[in-house]
């Protein structure tokens, strides 16, 4: 069996549509951020650490707002997400002012990761059984187990925001439940009992609610993270431009296309609030009293 799981946060984001630093916006009774609910129920489903992927300019705020009263009860550490990091030397590239993208946040973390590991967002809210069923899927990994790869799946109408348009990756599950493709769509919101996307070409189209779509909650063997280095020169070495990302979904995608990893979708009926835009946060936080009033959470995490 594997070691505990890690659990990866990536609270890097510049939040340009919501503006501020919404990792560490205030939605539960006593001003908890939405990551402290994930840490949380991440070590009530067994994970050993957690890594928070950060600006380096942003660590003692962390620190003053959760981070040292919650190492209390899990060993959290930080990595830094910088645009030189993993460069291999000698390498001319554009100037980039910012990061790589999230797959570029999750190999950061490397010297912090020793087993196998959980990636989220800082800022959505995934709920307790979402990061218990990929706590129990990473729990049962081989420590052999190389290919072995998990993917929380929602429900779109569980996701969306009644502020404005969200995008989504919209997945294709086989009858089996191993993920077959994840396609980005944009602009998706409600119309009517359905709900549309934005298509570049033909405009509005239309999208079931009940689609999976992923939450970018992720759950990877050991292996991910020699797998990402190495794809990362390579996507370095192909000369991208300044505004290009090496991003999860599609670093994940092409080693599922190449049999490296296969993808297991876990459902979940569990409803998501994130802070997408400024008007999400009184949701969120309604969201979250809600939980605290049921029991689900106590009105102080640490």
């Amino acid at each position: 069996m594997s070691t505990a799981p890690t659990l990866v946060i990536m609270a890097a984001g510049a939040a340009r549509r919501y503006g501020g630093l919404k990792q560490l916006a205030p939605v539960g009774p006593d001003g908890q951020a939405i990551m402290e609910y994930s840490i949380y129920d991440a070590v009530r489903a067994g994970f050993g650490k957690v890594v928070l992927v950060v600006r380096r300019e942003f660590e003692s705020t962390f620190c003053e707002s959760f981070v040292d009263r919650a190492r209390g009860r899990v060993d959290i550490a930080f990595a830094f997400q910088e645009p030189d990091a993993y460069v291999p030397a000698g390498l001319e590239l554009p100037e980039r002012p910012k990061p790589w993208g999230t797959a570029h946040a999750v190999l950061c973390a490397k010297p912090e990761v020793a087993g196998p590991m959980a990636v989220i967002n800082a800022d959505d809210f995934y709920g307790p059984s979402a990061l218990a069923a990929i706590g129990e899927f990473l729990g049962a990994l081989a420590t052999d187990d190389t290919t072995s790869a998990a993917m929380v799946g929602y429900s779109l109408s569980n996701t969306l925001s009644d502020h404005g348009t969200v995008n989504r990756g919209v997945c294709e599950v086989s009858d089996a439940g191993q993920l077959l493709n994840v396609v980005e769509r944009f602009e998706i919101g409600r119309a009517g009992d359905a709900a549309q996307f934005q298509d570049p070409d033909q405009g509005a189209q239309p999208l079931p609610l009940d689609t999976v779509v992923s939450m970018n909650l992720w759950g990877y063997p050991p292996a991910m993270l020699e797998m990402l280095e190495e794809r990362f020169a390579n996507f370095l070495a192909a000369q991208p431009d300044a505004s290009t990302e090496y991003e999860l979904p599609t670093v994940t995608k092409q080693l599922m296309a190449d049999g490296k990893l296969t993808v297991r979708v876990l459902p979940t009926d569990e409803r998501w609030c994130g802070m997408t835009y400024q008007d999400d946060l009184p949701i969120a936080q309604a969201r979250l009293d809600e939980l605290v009033t049921a029991g689900v959470y106590p009105e102080l995490l640490w």
